[in-house]
């Protein structure tokens, strides 16, 4: 089962709810707490999974039969899943969420991200999922723009888009929410 769709739909839904119930004046204002927790009660009630919440990677290396030593814990100490999703309490995706908008123009934080998950993927074996709320920039660049040179950086398209938004109160830009499944990087 792939969750791609899913976090699509949930984060846009998500950004949308948070604008509303906390009055704030740009969409990019969310805490990434807050989508990893919409996220997580979606895939919970709409494919009856489990999920975790900021969820430890040597937990998860645990439930998935590796050993935690020094090199781990040097290596995934402080790391936390934004959402781990279980089936028969054994962890089968971790999902990583990032606003990508004028406070990472070129893609930096939605990379480390990825080289983070590769920390545990080459341990364990689970399916890693990226989401992020997606932003115009004020120098004319659109999201589609900006989505064909994260697609390049990451190596890999979304595969889901959720619909381009105008941001709220007048403001004249727009933001989508992206995902895909993305698979590990080389280390070359």
């Amino acid at each position: 089962m792939g969750f791609s769709r899913h976090i699509s739909a949930l984060g846009t839904k998500a950004v949308k709810a948070y604008s509303e119930m906390s009055g704030i004046r740009h969409d990019n204002e969310i805490p990434e707490i807050f989508l990893g927790g919409q996220i997580a009660l979606g895939l919970y009630t709409q494919c009856g999974v489990h999920v975790h919440v900021e969820r430890r990677y040597l937990d998860i290396l645990q439930e998935l039969g590796g050993t935690v030593g020094h090199e781990e814990i040097d290596d995934l100490g402080d790391l936390r899943a934004d959402v781990a999703v279980y089936r028969d309490k054994t962890p089968i995706a971790i999902i990583e969420l990032k606003i990508c908008d004028e406070g990472d123009r070129r893609g930096a934080k939605v990379l480390a991200d990825l080289e983070k998950m590769n920390l545990l993927t080459k341990r364990c074996a689970v399916d890693t999922y990226i989401g992020i709320l997606l932003t115009d920039l004020s120098n004319n660049v659109c999201c589609a723009d900006r989505r064909r040179g994260l697609e390049k950086l990451l190596g890999e398209p979304f595969s889901e888009e959720g619909p381009l938004e105008p941001a709220s109160h007048g403001a004249e830009w727009n933001w989508q929410f992206l995902s895909g499944k993305f698979s590990r990087l080389d280390d070359t």
